[in-house]
């Protein structure tokens, strides 16, 4: 009998597939959990901007519509139709994010500034059930004043892609 030392290639074959499977698996955890770990700091540092996202996501995603469709970026408000008839409006008015509710017929339901220090808004609509919506803003802006004359003082200026689509309306069935 010859006792067998060592292995074989068939052996080192399978054991570098199972190595390299097991490598692929760890490198996208990583990669997912390096990306998770970014938001939650973006959120940490800019809670309100997490507020203001919800705020628009909940509206787009209840919407039975929108009242006017652009294929290109458009800086005007973009207004938004709800299930009861009502119409929600979001503009840009001195700097200031502003979410708008009018009723049905035309009164003012509610009126409220999301965020100060806006910058840039556009928005657009791909697709009959998506909404892109670009928002430009500085992260601490200065409470009175957009900018500040302080030697040093640096305003971090952000500008979040947002992309939504309804749940339902246009004619489509709910997720």
């Amino acid at each position: 009998m010859t006792s067998r030392q060592g292995t074989t290639l068939v052996e080192l074959l399978v054991v570098l597939a199972l190595v390299s499977i097991m490598m692929a698996a760890g490198a996208q955890l990583i990669t997912h959990s390096i990306r998770l770990l970014g938001a939650t700091g973006r959120a940490v540092r800019n809670p309100v901007m997490v507020h203001v996202n919800e705020r628009i996501r909940r509206d787009v995603q209840e919407a039975a519509g929108l009242t006017a469709v652009e294929l290109i970026w458009s800086e005007e408000p973009l207004e938004i139709r709800t299930r009861t008839g009502s119409i929600v409006r979001y503009s840009v008015i001195d700097g200031s994010l502003v979410r708008e509710e009018f009723s049905a017929t035309g009164g003012s339901l509610d009126e409220r500034v999301l965020l100060r220090g806006v910058t840039s808004w556009w928005w657009r609509s791909t697709a009959p059930a998506v909404v892109d919506i670009n928002i430009g803003h500085l992260v601490h802006p200065p409470p009175e004043s957009i900018s500040s004359q302080v030697v040093g003082y640096k305003q971090e200026r952000r500008i979040e892609n947002l992309r939504f689509a309804t749940r339902g309306g246009w004619g489509g069935q709910r997720w």
